[in-house]
């Protein structure tokens, strides 16, 4: 985890024996069910999958000190080999490193947009554009929902990066659920405009002042909705190549306790200078 606390780890959603008997359970429910799962129905078991997983990873670390053994690990393997089938992008490459010598690699089964590269350093996804317009890199149990790359409502080319960071306990109904960054980059220097787009798109007012975050010198706007229990903040990073934002998301709860580690992604953020 070279650059990002671990402190985000050290209470989770579920207890070490919960994750042991549930991760045994859930598998035999998957392999029963999962050929009936379509995109939308698959939501709900892949963000419990990764409650198991990231309470899984609490416990590694809170017993070794890592977050990815070295060796073979069933219940990390068991878990991992369910995450592209679920819907997550590049995990395969973390599955490949921990699996069995009798289990076959697992090759990609989600496309990565062609002009972003997916690859594994260690226990960390390090993601860049390919075009060396930016790069970022996070644990690999943050789950990547999105990776694409369109042309936005306003004409801008534009590159998405979906992050769900790991799981945490929180004020809604649930009392659980992971909190989200994006990363938002378009190669046009027209930076007010692509700001201004995207502040309307996350319904933050314009008007807000930033505040700083200590962080490389950046400032962020800041929103709380509470009858949503939602907080939202939204950082634009300086670059030579165009224009980049970082937006954090997070539940009540969820939002204090994984903060860190949307402050640890900016700071790993690296753009054209």
């Amino acid at each position: 985890m070279n650059g990002y606390s671990k402190l985000p780890l050290a209470d989770p959603v579920f207890d070490y024996a919960k994750v042991i008997v549930d991760s045994t359970a859930f598998n035999n429910w998957l392999n029963t069910n999962y050929s009936k799962l379509n995109s939308q129905t698959m939501k709900g078991p892949r963000e419990h999958l990764y409650y198991l997983l990231s309470s899984y990873v609490s416990e590694l670390n809170n017993k070794g000190g890592v977050i990815l053994p070295e060796e073979h690990d069933l219940i990390l393997s068991t878990l991992l080999s369910w995450t592209e089938r679920l819907g997550a992008y590049g995990t395969h490459l973390f599955y490949n490193q921990i699996k069995s010598d009798e289990m076959k690699a697992m090759p990609s089964l989600m496309k990565i947009s062609e002009g972003i590269k997916v690859s594994a350093v260690n226990d960390m996804f390090n993601i860049e554009d390919k075009n060396g317009n930016w790069s970022t890199k996070f644990p690999y149990y943050f789950m990547i929902g999105a990776i694409n790359e369109f042309n936005a409502t306003n004409g801008m080319e534009t590159q998405l990066l979906t992050i769900s960071t790991g799981a945490a306990k929180d004020k809604s109904k649930a009392g659980r659920s992971q909190s989200t960054l994006m990363l938002v980059y378009s190669p046009s220097k027209e930076t007010k405009t692509f700001q201004e787009y995207w502040l309307n798109g996350f319904e933050v007012d314009s008007n807000i002042k930033s505040k700083p975050l200590g962080v490389n010198k950046l400032e962020s706007v800041y929103l709380y909705n509470e009858d949503a229990l939602l907080h939202k903040e939204i950082t634009f990073l300086p670059s030579s190549n165009g224009s980049l934002l970082v937006a954090y998301l997070g539940m009540e709860g969820a939002y204090q306790k994984n903060r860190q580690h949307f402050l640890d992604f900016l700071a790993q953020v690296k753009t054209a200078k």
